[in-house]
């Protein structure tokens, strides 16, 4: 089957290289002549596990080309996905400006049997009806056209893996044919296949993302509530993980949830709520309850030093979280903000291994970005670990000590093995966490051990 992806981020590449993959040929477009010039040449732009060889691989095999939007009009291809971003607005609702513009230099489809349309992004619900609507008027009366909406579930940091191994498929279409050629093409896929009509997978997707949101957003408040009555939270965690009513995923606590995806379509649900007469006030209260939580952490900064005004304190990682580049609505940045607007003269120092230029970028100038944990730590009164990068994990309590001015570790993430490093001299404060003497030893094997690590990784 020929197919085109319009929109080269993640989703649109992975979708285009996995397809092609798959034996199919596959058509790329971006308006952005920069990236379609790298990505021709076996570049590509984005940290992604596997992405590269794969588009590597099925360009030399002569199934994966790239063209410039500007060609878009041209395509003769039977499927047409489009995967562009939709960036929440001031109101928070969803741009959905790219997805027009797209949709307005489709081909004129004449003579060439149906095509279909599919919408990979986060969109409101009824977004697929207006867009079928709005070919329909400006296309010939005699082309077959079809709209459908097959949101995408993946994670950055794992998409190829998600792609190939995905829990399900939505194929949300409002006729049978549409559904079934649909249902052909993903046939190489042992994931079971859900079929709803169009507005179902549209909301779907928004509440899918809502749910994660507020299960993260109930860990966080139930890890702060733990350090008020003197429980400990990843005690409470494990237990929670083994009910298989809850599950073990999206349980752990720290500074909350951010990236991309989650935080804009959580917001996106409540604003379609409210103007449809449905208010989700559950949904509202957790994004509100992620929002204060760099806050809590400054607090915690502020018991931990006297007057952090006049000290350096690392931040360690950037990105919203391991495995990504992104920085976008992370929990950095909202931390470092308020760490500066609240303590004039603290001097904040960062390190990130992969948000290079993204945290440059999304950090206040007023914070020394570094090229090594080492040099961020270096003559720190204290330091937050904001991103659970695996590298932080081995740094030794010896370390922390010897570039540390104060071996003092706020651990963002309970990413850190606090009994070792208290026992080593290096104070070590998680979230909701007992001290380390009445703490369960993160060493003592349980069940929990054969389970899947609890993830904050929101879908795509």
């Amino acid at each position: 089957m020929k197919l085109a992806v319009v929109g080269m981020n993640v989703v649109g590449l992975t979708t285009g290289a996995g397809f092609a993959e798959l034996g199919h040929y596959v058509e790329c477009f971006d308006y952005d002549n920069l990236l379609i010039d790298q990505l021709d040449g076996g570049v590509v732009p984005f940290q992604e596990p596997g992405l590269e060889p794969l588009v590597i691989r099925n360009v030399k095999a002569g199934r994966l080309s790239f063209r410039s939007g500007q060609d878009l009009p041209f395509s003769d291809a039977e499927v047409i996905f489009l995967a562009f971003g939709t960036p929440s607005g001031d109101d928070g609702n969803l741009q959905l400006g790219q997805l027009w513009t797209a949709v307005d230099r489709l081909p004129d489809l004449q003579g060439s049997g149906k095509r279909i349309v599919v919408v990979k992004s986060a969109v409101p619900v009824g977004t697929g009806d207006r867009l079928e609507n709005r070919l329909r008027r400006r296309l010939p009366e005699h082309c077959d056209i079809s709209v459908a909406s097959v949101p995408e579930f993946s994670r950055e940091g794992t998409a190829v893996r998600d792609f190939f191994d995905p829990s399900f498929i939505v194929i949300g279409s409002n006729d049978e044919d549409t559904a079934e050629r649909l249902r052909l093409l993903h046939s190489r896929f042992s994931a079971p296949i859900l079929g709803m009509d169009r507005r179902s997978a549209e909301l779907g997707k928004l509440a899918a993302n809502g749910f994660l949101a507020v299960k993260m957003s109930y860990a966080n408040e139930m890890a702060a509530l733990a350090e008020q009555t003197g429980a400990d939270y990843p005690a409470i965690e494990r237990m929670l993980g083994l009910d298989p009513r809850i599950g073990s995923q999206y349980l752990g606590a720290g500074l909350g949830f951010g990236g991309p995806h989650l935080p804009k379509d959580a917001r996106s649900l409540v604003r379609m709520a409210e103007g449809a007469g449905a208010p989700q006030t559950l949904l509202a209260s957790a994004l509100r309850a992620n929002a204060t939580l760099p806050l809590r952490m400054v607090r915690k900064l502020e018991a931990a030093l006297s007057g952090p005004s006049r000290r350096r304190v690392a931040l360690l990682g950037v990105a919203y979280k391991p495995g990504s580049e992104e920085t976008r609505e992370a929990p950095s940045i909202r931390l470092a903000t308020e760490l500066l607007r609240r303590h004039n003269g603290i001097q904040l120092t960062a390190y990130d291994p992969a948000a290079g230029e993204e945290a440059r970028q999304a950090l206040p100038n007023a914070v020394q970005l570094c090229g090594s944990a080492e040099e961020a730590l270096l003559g720190a009164d204290a330091a937050i670990l904001v991103t659970e990068w695996p590298e932080f994990r081995k740094i030794t309590p010896e370390q922390f000590k010897q570039w540390m001015k104060r071996p003092i570790l706020l651990d963002g993430r309970n990413a850190l093995d606090a009994v070792l490093l208290n026992s080593q001299g290096v104070v070590c404060i998680g979230v909701g966490r007992l001290p380390d003497s009445r703490a369960v030893p993160s060493e003592l094997p349980t069940v929990w051990d054969s389970l899947s690590p609890s993830s904050n990784e929101p879908t795509g």
